[in-house]
């Protein structure tokens, strides 16, 4: 069984399309969207209606939670008029706009995790991490903090997105993989959606980075003349493939 798992779209249709292209060659069993459809991209609607028309099991990003239901999250700050908070604020309110409250409704109605039953093992698709969507493992971690984040789990395979760097890791008994991003990569590769693909063949899981081209000179020039809230500093990511201060 092969099962694809992507992540982290937020709103870049360029990077999604290339990603549905890619997809088609590499005949997946099984999609599974694992979270932040939406926000911070100038096409929210036409990718997460992609995301639902495609069937693909779900799971809930932090930020799908954030447009759903932003009074808990602005709650959580504990600051309502920081700059985080008004940060939040305009770009849920952008997006949320576009999408319409039946597609908002959706993406509130995702559930956090999705497992994938296997003779290999569970594989176990979260966005953070299980338990947690705003906490994940990153490129730069080792196996023993990976290990630390997952924390107990029966899973022989746990998938993630949320840090948008991509790595494989062996933590203890469990294959980690970060798919990376599909439409806000941090790798400092700028025009490269990434994504997972994870293959219990061989009796145990084994997963492989795919990272596809796309035009993110299109995609930031469609970002700044939409007016998507977010500074220049966070824009600038789709060019430089570098996460922002």
């Amino acid at each position: 069984m092969r099962v694809a798992v992507v992540t982290d779209i937020h709103g870049n249709r360029h990077a999604m399309f290339a990603v549905l292209a890619d997809l088609r060659r590499v005949g997946a069993d099984e999609v599974v969207f694992g979270g932040d459809a939406a926000l911070f991209g100038s096409r929210p609607r036409e990718c997460w209606e992609r995301v639902l028309d495609l069937g693909w099991r779900c799971v809930q990003g932090n930020t799908d939670r954030y447009i759903a239901d932003l009074p808990s999250k602005l709650a959580a700050l504990g600051d309502p008029d920081g700059a985080q908070a008004r940060f939040l604020r305009a770009n849920v309110a952008w997006a949320a706009e576009r999408l319409g409250p039946a597609l908002v409704r959706k993406l509130g109605a995702m559930p956090r995790q999705v497992s994938i039953q296997s003779p290999a093992g569970a594989l176990l698709v979260v966005h953070g991490s299980p338990g947690d969507d705003e906490t994940g493992w990153s490129s730069r971690d080792d196996e023993a903090t990976v290990a630390a984040v997952i924390g107990p789990t029966e899973a022989a395979a746990v998938a993630s997105g949320h840090t948008h760097t991509a790595m494989i890791r062996h933590a203890g008994r469990v294959l980690a993989v970060n798919c990376g991003a599909v439409g806000r990569s941090h790798d400092g590769q700028p025009g490269l959606a990434t994504y997972a693909v994870l293959d219990d063949a061989a009796g145990r899981w084994s997963a492989e980075l795919r990272r596809v081209d796309y035009d993110f000179r299109s995609a930031y020039a469609e970002v700044k003349a939409f007016g998507v809230p977010i500074p220049d500093a966070f824009a600038n990511t789709l060019l430089t493939g570098i996460a922002p201060d």
